[in-house]
């Protein structure tokens, strides 16, 4: 029997941030329909050139080194692009 690849998302955030708590609340959501993927939270405050990179994008939701989405996101959007990367 094969196994599918376990694949992660990557979520830059800060506290405090609204659109980043939704996004993190949708990710979670949207990837329990795709159990080989899962995601990290960083807060971009605890690096300093992260905090520089993405102040005003946050939310940014990146798949290894290509951003998918900054701001708010569709969850219909993220779903295509999980179905094109599975």
């Amino acid at each position: 029997m094969q196994t599918k690849e376990h694949k992660s998302l990557t979520l830059y955030s800060r506290p405090g941030c609204t659109l980043c708590e939704e996004a993190a609340v949708l990710l979670d959501f949207v990837l329990d329909e795709f159990p080989e993927w899962t995601f990290e939270e960083i807060n971009i405050d605890e690096d300093a050139a992260l905090s520089l990179r993405f102040l005003y994008e946050i939310p940014v939701v990146m798949y290894q080194s290509e951003i998918w989405s900054y701001g708010k996101f569709e969850t219909d959007t993220l779903r295509n692009r999980l179905l094109e990367k599975s």
